[in-house]
């Protein structure tokens, strides 16, 4: 029998092995992935790499979730802060600074105006980084017409041409850029750790608010990384005169900017000053802009203040206060003009003042506004309104007659006296004579409070419609029926405290025939309603008593002008001592008065405090009124009232 092979019998171990092995691989199979494994030696290595293959696939699966994440973070969830910060690299907001409104004179010339002026930077830091970049593209480039516009460019940004144009130090411009030529520029980390760093790298000026044309040498250049910002300076014309009305420009509090101080400036600031506007635009590499992108604030230009001041005739009148208050040796003078008609004030001064384009000159004194913060006691420019007390009460009329002798009265313990004994007089008679005598025994013939009332009336106690900064309201008490003394110095202009606007009001109501408008300065401004004070044929009868002060005999025959009739009234009063009681070698000369008296145009208001060489007000404030009033006469055309007096010719020889 030949040898063949033995045919294993079923269920022999020899058979069962291989099907028992085929069954585990199978089992194995739902993590191997399928990879047919030839021997049990090579189904180790599977596993193993199974497993790597699987931690792959892990890793990149989770890596891609970040990266989706983080995407969704920069993109959906925080995308308007990078935004945001992209556009700063980009855009500035420029501030378009608005145009301070002038300040005119009632005929629209300009008392306070502005001068354009500019601020010149560079910007370090941009022009590092420009010429490192230029620096890099030209070493980096085999072309040679793209070497020779980098080259040009490089030329164009030599310092020296900004040095010279700026005439700004060329070694403080080389110290603010730091350039490195021996660098390489296209190392960017070397380049990032080379530019200009710390206070100045950003901003370095150099012109600081200089005039258009000066600024203009360096800006024609188009140098690069440099760039101005343009202010407005203030610039007063007549600025003396104009000091204390107009006041002046200063830093803000918070230091946001210039902002009115003093005067009209602070009065009107926001009306004047208008809003700036902000405009958000696109900028270069060198901080030059390129194009406005949108208007984020709208620009508001400030509007003009037109005043009643008549710019000529505040001069004239500056330039007389001035002249006495040197000549007198004068602690101060100052002076007003009213138009009787209006109530608009056409001048408004004081000297000392200061120039107001150089704030070094000013002081606590000299930028008082002193018509309308002084308060003194007014003396006898009282007794107008004494009389007109008298008559408006119905006991007294024009022909009504006072004893005043032995020229002096006894009242309360106080003796009060006269010039000298001026006997019986009438009501004109104490006009003309300034008589304290006639003036107490009509204040003590009236109700306790008929004197105040009236000085109240004319406004005395009360600040004028002008409301200018920190004016003073003065003060008027009424009295008490056993306040016999102060009844009596009421009536002759003691023992009340009034502003020097306040009797300039107060005159123009009388030439108004009693009708007083509030006084006003800014022309925009709508009037007030005037009020009746007393009767017009009151009124008019006091101007008539008044043209006998600067007639012959009067106390004011200074004040009288050659082709008018003047009506008005002198006041020397004693100056008050803080220590107690007044001054017997200090006075204040004021004179107040209206022209021309047949029809009054207008008001002159003048003091001087405390004249050294003379003290009379018949000698030392009528001759400026006389100049003052005359000038305005003058400048408005209007008519003579009065014969002019024959100039006297030399004989022949």
């Amino acid at each position: 029998m030949s040898k063949s092979t033995k045919k294993p019998k079923l269920g022999s171990a020899s058979v069962t092995a291989p099907l028992e092995r085929d069954t585990q691989n199978k089992k194995r199979s739902w993590w191997s992935f399928g990879v047919k494994k030839r021997t049990g030696a090579s189904l180790v290595g599977g596993k193993q790499d199974a497993r790597r293959y699987l931690l792959v696939w892990l890793i990149m699966a989770l890596a891609m979730f970040v990266l989706i994440a983080r995407a969704a973070y920069l993109q959906i969830f925080n995308a308007q802060f990078y935004i945001d910060k992209g556009d700063e690299l980009i855009t500035t907001v420029r501030t378009e600074p608005s145009y301070r409104g002038v300040i005119t004179d009632r005929a629209g010339a300009p008392l306070a105006a502005n001068a354009p002026l500019y601020t010149v930077f560079f910007d370090p830091y941009a022009y590092a980084e420009e010429y490192y970049r230029l620096v890099a593209d030209m070493n980096s480039t085999k072309k040679d017409a793209v070497k020779q516009r980098t080259l040009t460019k490089l030329k164009d940004m030599d310092l020296v041409k900004l040095a010279a144009a700026a005439n700004f130090p060329l070694e403080k411009l080389q110290a603010a850029v730091k350039i490195d030529p021996k660098l390489d520029a296209s190392d960017d980390k070397k380049v990032q750790a080379a530019l200009p760093k710390g206070a100045g790298s950003r901003r370095l000026v150099l012109l600081n608010r200089v005039s258009p044309e000066i600024a203009e040498s360096v800006m024609q250049l188009e140098f690069f990384a440099v760039g101005r910002e343009q202010y407005f300076q203030r610039y007063y014309l007549q600025a003396e005169p104009n000091a204390q009305i107009l006041g002046f420009m200063g830093q803000s509090s918070d230091g946001s900017g210039y902002i009115g101080r003093a005067g009209i400036e602070a009065k009107y600031n926001e009306l004047l000053a208008g809003k700036d506007g902000k405009v958000l635009t696109l900028r270069s590499r060198g901080s030059q802009v390129i194009q406005e992108i949108e208007q984020i604030e709208p620009l508001v230009e400030g509007r003009d203040i037109n005043l009643t001041i008549d710019s000529r005739l505040q001069y004239v009148l500056y330039k007389e206060l001035e002249q006495v208050g040197r000549l007198q040796s004068a602690r101060s003078s100052s002076g007003m003009v009213v138009d009787v008609k209006t109530g608009e004030v056409l001048a408004m001064g004081s000297w000392p003042s200061f120039n107001s384009n150089n704030l070094s000159e000013r002081d606590g004194a000299n930028e008082r506004n002193r018509p309308v913060l002084d308060v003194f006691e007014p003396g006898s420019v009282m007794k107008p309104f004494t009389v007109a007390a008298a008559l408006e009460s119905g006991k007294y009329n024009t022909n009504s007659v006072i004893d005043t002798s032995p020229g002096s009265v006894s009242v309360g313990g106080y003796t009060i006296r006269d010039g000298g004994n001026y006997g019986v007089i009438t009501l004109d008679k104490l006009i003309q004579k300034s008589s304290n005598v006639a003036s107490t025994k009509i204040a003590l013939n009236l109700p306790t409070n008929a004197i105040a009332n009236m000085q109240m009336k004319f406004g005395f106690g009360a600040k004028t419609a002008l409301d200018f900064p920190a004016e003073s309201a003065g003060k008027v008490i009424v009295p008490k029926d056993r306040e016999l003394s102060r009844r009596a110095t009421l009536s002759y202009g003691y023992g009340q405290q009034v502003t020097l606007a306040q009797l300039a009001q107060a005159y123009a109501a009388l030439g108004n025939r009693g009708l007083m408008y509030p006084l006003r300065l800014v022309k925009d401004q709508p009037s007030k309603e005037p009020t009746q004070v007393i009767g017009a044929q009151h009124a008019e009868a006091v101007v008539r008593m008044m043209e006998l002060v600067t007639g012959a005999g009067g106390t004011g025959q200074a004040a009288a002008i050659d082709g008018y009739r003047v009506a008005g009234k002198t006041g020397t009063s004693r100056r008050t001592n803080p220590q107690g009681g007044y001054y017997t070698d200090q006075h204040r000369a004021i004179f107040v008065g209206v022209a021309p008296a047949s029809n009054p145009r207008f008001a002159v208001a003048i003091l001087v405090e405390d004249p050294r060489r003379q003290s009379y007000a018949g000698q030392v404030a009528a001759p400026v009124f006389a100049n003052v009033m005359k000038e305005a006469l003058r400048l408005y055309n209007v008519p003579y009232d009065k014969p002019l007096r024959q100039a006297t010719q030399a004989p022949l020889s």
